[in-house]
């Protein structure tokens, strides 16, 4: 009976881990979109507290998507799955907002003709 109730909880562990991963891919885009020009200036810990809550709403979207294209997931899991894909959208949209202004930064300066 022991061995059972582990493998059980193992699945359930990655059934929720690839449901994080799932949102958190499908959130980083549209959170970058959204948040992109607040963030200029902001301090690391205000721009994730900014982050976290613009981009709650979307990452509620996607996840009820993820769920919905999934029958039969227990619907109990979305607040822990919204929760861990909120920490990871966060971090995510900030390292890949910083990666485009440094290539930016990066190109050579061109004086008008």
């Amino acid at each position: 009976m022991l061995p059972r109730r582990f493998g059980i909880a193992a699945r359930r562990r990655r059934v929720i881990d690839d449901l994080v991963r799932r949102v958190t891919e499908s959130s980083v885009e549209p959170v970058c979109r959204l948040i992109a020009e607040q963030v200029q200036g902001m301090g690391i810990c205000e721009a994730r507290g900014y982050v976290r809550a613009r981009a709650a709403a979307e990452i509620r979207r996607q996840a009820r998507a993820a769920f919905a294209s999934q029958p039969g997931l227990d619907r109990a899991w979305e607040p822990l799955v919204v929760m861990r894909a909120t920490e990871r959208v966060g971090s995510s949209a900030l390292r890949r907002i910083a990666s485009a202004r440094t290539q930016q930064s990066d190109q050579p300066c061109r004086r008008a003709a």
